[in-house]
């Protein structure tokens, strides 16, 4: 009798621990909704359904940010464009079909607790380095000559649509990362397909950042950080028209670039040269002053039945680049805003899973640059 009531009483604790926390959590998803929202300007629904906020760019709700307190907005950067080169075979990508705010406003997608709580499912976004436990199923091409500090980094990738399961996701994109693993410090850019986060299997210009081993940060906009300047393209707007195995090829640039006199991380897209915002310094105690490493590649997430999705265009790189995802052009920039080809110290990570690969094909003619590409079908990878 006695052994009866302990566990009754035990388990009425554990059934109100439980409803406590679920409380708390929904009172921190409501917070972070109201946060996020402000009194727009103007409001617009776009053709993919996402509802747009139209709000004054000095209330937006990135600088809600603790750091950011006292943050005085930068509108213009002072950053190095590069000249955007392309085979004559290949194609552009478009962004910006979107409506555009008024003058004096920008677009910030509206975030409701739903979204909060899908995010919340989708895993961190992991480190290039493959010492970082959630890189389980990343390949990456890791410029590693920490003698040289990066100030920036850019790349061209085509694009591809995907097939993804619900619980998946599919990434493709530059990494800029400095600090020890526990505390690394991230900012991350490209094209991702993610049902989660998105609501359909389309590639989406994406970011990621993360100031504190992933204690903080967010994709996209999904919580204060990343000041958005452009009036029409966010982070994860839409990326169209996409390639097609063995067919036309289209491609988009990403390009992460520090400003030497405000120290903040801007973000460029294209073509043609599109200025999306920036991380603010204050975000950041180890990219301060420039980054340690720069990384190009792709990060297959899978899940929850352990298979990972494809990666790329499905396939395998072969040496045909119409057959496999790449990132071409590979550039790193140092402090007086000069750009530099990879170094002579190259890590290479391909994970374990053996769903995907990765292949270096070095320095092409002048259009095509130093090219490297990955990807795979995916499969069970756990």
């Amino acid at each position: 009798m006695k052994l009866a009531l302990l566990l009754l009483i035990f388990f009425s604790v554990s059934m109100y621990e439980i409803a406590s926390i679920r409380e708390d959590d929904d009172r921190d998803l409501e917070r972070q909704v109201q946060i996020m929202t402000k009194s727009p300007m103007k409001t617009f629904v776009t053709k993919e359904g996402d509802t747009i906020d139209c709000i004054e760019i000095d209330k937006q709700p990135a600088l809600e940010h603790p750091l950011l307190k006292n943050h005085q907005i930068q509108t213009e950067p002072n950053v190095t464009f590069i000249r955007f080169r392309t085979p004559s075979n290949v194609k552009f990508v478009q962004l910006g079909l979107r409506e555009s705010c008024p003058v004096g406003t920008v677009p910030i997608p509206r975030v409701r607790k739903e979204d909060l709580i899908r995010a919340k499912s989708v895993a961190k976004m992991p480190s290039s380095e493959s010492q970082d436990a959630l890189s389980q199923n990343v390949v990456s091409w890791r410029d590693d000559m920490t003698e040289n500090i990066k100030y920036g980094g850019y790349g061209i990738s085509n694009v591809y649509n995907l097939t993804l399961a619900n619980d998946q996701v599919s990434s493709h994109n530059i990494w800029i990362e400095t600090g020890p693993v526990n505390h690394i410090n991230m900012i991350v850019a490209g094209w991702q397909v993610s049902p989660q986060l998105y609501g359909d299997t389309r590639p989406r210009l994406f970011t990621y950042w993360t100031g504190n081993g992933h204690r903080n940060g967010c994709y996209n906009m999904l919580c204060p950080g990343f000041v958005q300047v452009h009036r029409s393209i966010t982070p994860g707007t839409l990326i169209d028209p996409s390639s097609i195995y063995d067919g036309p090829q289209f491609e988009c640039f990403f390009q992460i670039h520090q400003d030497p006199t405000r120290k903040n991380w801007w973000l460029t897209v294209g073509p043609p040269n599109t200025i999306i915002g920036y991380w603010p310094s204050e975000l950041f105690l180890y990219l301060r002053n420039g980054s340690l490493h720069t990384a190009w590649g792709g990060v297959g997430l899978a899940g929850r039945d352990g298979t990972c999705p494809p990666m790329g265009s499905g396939h395998k790189p072969d040496g045909n680049s119409r057959h496999a995802t790449y990132f071409r052009d590979l550039l790193w920039f140092d402090a007086t805003g000069l750009v530099h080809g990879p170094s002579t110290k190259i890590v290479v990570w391909v994970d374990k899973s053996k769903v995907y690969d990765l292949k270096n094909y070095g320095y092409r003619k002048r259009r095509i640059g130093y090219w490297i590409s990955f990807g795979g079908p995916g499969g069970y990878c756990e």
